[in-house]
């Protein structure tokens, strides 16, 4: 696999205490962005990295990122370790503001590979041969309820780009990301040929 990452999104639908949040942060090692309310909205200068915070592990970086339309926070890493300290790093954050859980929260994952797609299969189109390649899957109700949603789309001489999304409650997200590994380990089986 290369390019791993993971983008994991506490999705509040209302206007953030986004400098209280920024605040908590400081506290718990991260560098950040400034953030100040101008008439009643809350105005985001990110780090130069387009991010509203930062924290350097020894092992990588940990970015949280405001979408303040959607009223959204998001914890973005390239390993798994990293994002789980992310997400409990903000977590914590959310917690002493006494921030409830937030009623949606999406996992984003991303990653290329080489493999072999087994199912591919020749299709002939208005004289034009064709091989069908790639998967879409989808558990549950990814869009608006609480689902898995897959994409594997071919990207040339043998090499897959895979897009993965988890989404729902809370709880529901957040137990799925503990399992991230055994998903991904599982669908690169199913899609390669030994």
């Amino acid at each position: 696999m290369y390019g791993l990452s993971y983008f994991y999104w506490f999705i509040y639908g209302t206007n953030l205490d986004l400098p209280a949040v920024l605040g908590k942060l400081v506290g718990l090692g991260y560098e950040i962005g400034r953030a100040t309310y101008r008439g009643g909205l809350v105005h985001l200068e990110p780090l130069p990295d387009g991010s509203a915070a930062k924290r350097v592990y020894e092992d990588g970086v940990v970015q949280i990122f405001a979408d303040l339309n959607k009223g959204a926070l998001g914890v973005y890493a390239e390993s798994y370790n990293l994002v789980n300290r992310g997400v409990a790093d903000l977590s914590r954050a959310l917690a002493e503001l006494s921030a409830p859980e937030p009623p949606r929260a999406e996992l984003h994952i991303s990653f290329g590979f080489s493999g072999n797609d087994c199912r591919s299969e020749k299709l002939v189109l208005a004289g034009e041969d064709f091989v069908k390649t790639g998967l879409v899957l989808v558990s549950g109700k990814p869009q608006g309820g609480e689902g898995i949603y897959i994409l594997i789309t071919p990207a040339g001489d043998g090499r897959y780009i895979t897009y993965i999304v988890i989404g729902g409650g809370w709880q529901y997200t957040i137990s799925r990301l503990k399992r991230a590994g055994d998903l991904i380990n599982s669908l690169l089986a199913f899609f390669n040929c030994k």
